[in-house]
C-alpha cells in the first residue's frame, strides 16, 4: 500500500516513488478548471463533509501534509499545523554520501522530499485564502488531482504527491474531499516553490490517460469496490516495483502489488543523518527504524497473502502488525491512516487483493538500524 509516508508513507506518499506518473503534462485530455459545480442541499452538504474527511483521513493525506514533530514514542504529526504543508522558513540541508540505488529522501517532517525530480515541498492544503487552498473553487481541485497539474493547468505535481492514483477517485469523491478540506481551520503558511534538480531533469512522462469517474462503486460489488479503493489510494505506488523503461522509471506491470523485487540484491544501509526516510525504486526504505521491504500483496500461497483470512488482514491494519499479531509494521506503511477505514472497505479490499494475479515473490525480512 501506499508509502507515508509514518510512512508508504507510514510515515510515504502516495506516494510515492511514481516517480514518471506523478509529473504529468498537460493535454488535450485534462479537465476544465472552470466547468459548472452542482452546489448540494444544506442536508447532503453535511454528509458529504463527512464523506470528505473520512476520504481523507483514510488516504494518508496528513502523512505527508501535516509536519510531523518528535513525541514521547517518536515522530508524529503536529495536530497543530494539520495540513499547513512544508513549514515556511524550515531550511532543509543535503543528505551527503547518498549513493545508488539510494535515488532520494524527506526531511524530518515528512514536508520536503528530494529526488531526481528537484526538490518538492507538500503543499498547505488548510482553507486558508492566501497560502492554502481556501480562494480555489471545487472544479480547481479536482482538475489538479486529475490532470496532475497546480490548479488544473499551472505547474506539474512532483513526487510524492500521488496524483496519478488520487486521478482515480469519482467526481463524488473527490469533491467530497473538497468539501471537507474548505473545513479545515486555515493556518498562514507560504510554502516554498519547488527546488531544480542537481543533475539532468526527468525526461517528461507519457500523457495521461483520460480518467471519467462519476461515481464510486457500492458495497454490493466487493471486488469492484476494493479494486477502486486499492487503485485510487496508490496501493502500487509502493507494492509494486519500478524498472527503468525508454522514458524513465515505470512500474513493472507483470509484478502488480508483488513487493520488493527479491529477485536483486539487498541495497547497503545508506546514511540516514537526520533524514526521516531514504528511499529507492524496488522499492525498498530506510530510516531510524532500519531497512523495510514494501511486502507482497499478491494471492500467492508462499509468499503472498494466499493463506491469510479476512480477519487477519483487518487484524494487520487496524493493528500494525503482521497478521495482526507478529511484528510491527514498519514505514512507510501507512496502517494508521488506513486502520481507520470501515470493516465493509477494509473487506472489500481484501476481497480485490485474492483476485490480483499471484507473483512467488519472498520479500526479504527488515533489517535493523545499525548501531549508534
Amino acid at each position: 500500500m501506499r508509502t507515508v509516508r509514518s510512512s508508504s508513507t507510514a510515515v510515504v506518499a502516495a506516494g510515492s516513488l511514481a516517480l514518471v506518473a506523478l509529473i504529468g503534462l498537460r493535454t488535450a485530455h485534462t479537465v476544465a478548471a472552470d466547468a459548472t459545480v452542482t452546489q448540494p442541499a444544506p442536508s447532503t452538504a453535511t454528509a458529504r463533509v463527512k464523506h470528505g474527511e473520512y476520504l481523507v483521513k483514510t488516504s494518508g493525506c496528513d502523512d505527508c501534509h501535516t509536519p510531523f514533530k518528535m513525541g514521547d514514542n517518536g515522530p508524529e504529526p503536529d495536530m497543530s499545523r494539520r495540513l499547513m504543508g512544508h513549514p515556511a522558513g524550515q531550511v532543509v540541508g543535503d543528505l551527503p554520501g547518498l549513493k545508488a540505488p539510494w535515488i532520494g529522501w524527506t526531511s524530518s517532517t515528512m514536508t520536503a522530499w528530494t529526488g531526481p525530480w528537484g526538490r518538492s515541498f507538500t503543499a498547505n492544503l488548510t482553507s486558508d485564502k492566501e497560502t492554502g487552498i481556501g480562494a480555489w473553487t471545487e472544479a480547481q481541485f479536482v482538475a489538479t488531482i486529475r490532470n496532475g497539474r497546480h490548479l488544473g493547468d499551472g505547474r506539474p505535481l512532483l513526487p510524492p504527491m500521488p496524483w496519478s492514483a488520487f486521478r482515480h477517485y469519482s467526481d463524488e469523491d473527490l469533491g467530497a474531499m473538497y468539501a471537507y478540506l474548505m473545513t479545515v481551520p486555515a493556518i498562514r503558511n507560504k510554502v516554498p516553490d519547488p527546488g531544480v534538480p542537481a543533475g539532468p531533469a526527468m525526461p517528461p512522462p507519457p500523457p495521461p490517460k483520460p480518467v471519467d469517474v462519476k461515481t464510486a462503486p457500492g458495497p454490493s460489488d466487493m471486488v469492484a469496490r476494493g479494486r477502486y479503493l486499492v487503485t485510487a489510494r496508490g496501493c502500487g505506488d509502493c507494492h509494486t516495483p519500478m524498472k527503468m523503461g525508454a522514458q524513465g522509471p515505470e512500474y513493472d506491470k507483470t509484478r502488480t502489488l508483488a513487493g520488493f523485487d527479491a529477485r536483486g540484491p539487498v541495497p547497503p544501509m545508506p546514511p540516514v543523518g537526520d533524514a526521516s526516510q531514504v528511499f529507492v525504486l524496488e522499492p525498498a526504505f530506510a530510516g531510524a527504524w532500519g531497512m523495510s521491504f514494501a511486502a507482497n500483496l499478491t494471492p500467492d500461497p508462499e509468499t503472498g497473502l494466499g493463506t491469510w483470512t479476512e480477519q487477519q488482514f483487518l487484524d494487520t491494519l487496524r493493528n500494525g502488525r503482521h497478521q495482526g499479531r507478529g511484528r510491527q509494521l514498519l514505514p512507510p506503511m501507512p496502517w494508521p491512516s488506513f486502520g481507520q477505514m470501515t470493516d465493509a472497505d477494509l473487506k472489500a479490499v481484501f476481497a480485490y487483493l485474492k483476485t490480483v494475479t499471484p507473483v512467488k515473490n519472498k520479500v526479504p525480512e527488515p533489517l535493523p538500524a545499525a548501531p549508534k
